[in-house]
């Protein structure tokens, strides 16, 4: 069980390290994982069906496409948006760097299969993590918001009016 459990935090950390490590606003990749859970949501069972339209076993299928519908605009922004973050600002991108792996987490294991979601529902830890999904959620997007406000780039108008 303890190794089970270490498999869900190594889920979780993945994303979390590979963010900090490519240098990426994880702010925007965090609210990029809520723009997946949009598309999920309003257009999952669609992409689900196209899904099921090309594997023999159509559920796992239509469930790895809402998986990739998820996760895509995450992966997206991570990798193309790398190096946009350095010196002291990446202080502020470890707080949503762990609210990526967390949320993303809690967003990806409920499109599993049924094998791998019920081995992981099943653990300690997993449960633990659901129960205090609201708290994770707010606070990251809180933190989020927050660090978008902090690390943006400020307009250097001049204050000085300019009398003509």
């Amino acid at each position: 069980m303890i190794m089970q459990n270490i498999a869900l935090l190594v889920a979780i950390a993945v994303p979390m390290i590979l963010i900090l490590l490519l240098r990426t606003n994880a702010a925007i990749v965090f609210l990029s994982l809520c723009a997946g859970a949009l598309l999920v949501k309003f257009v999952g069972n669609e992409a689900g069906l196209v899904g099921s339209a090309i594997g023999n076993n159509s559920n796992a299928v239509s469930q790895y496409f809402q998986l990739a519908l998820l996760l895509l605009p995450a992966m997206l922004s991570a990798i193309l948006m790398r190096k946009t973050l350095t010196g002291p600002k990446m202080v502020f991108n470890i707080a949503p760097a762990v609210a990526v792996g967390v949320v993303g987490v809690l967003l990806a294991v409920p499109l599993l299969p049924y094998g791998p979601q019920i081995a992981i529902t099943s653990l300690n830890g997993w449960t633990l993590l659901d129960k205090s999904r609201e708290i994770v959620v707010v606070a990251g997007v809180v933190i989020s918001m927050t660090v978008l406000w902090v690390t943006a780039p400020r307009s250097h108008k001049s204050s000085k009016r300019h009398h003509h």
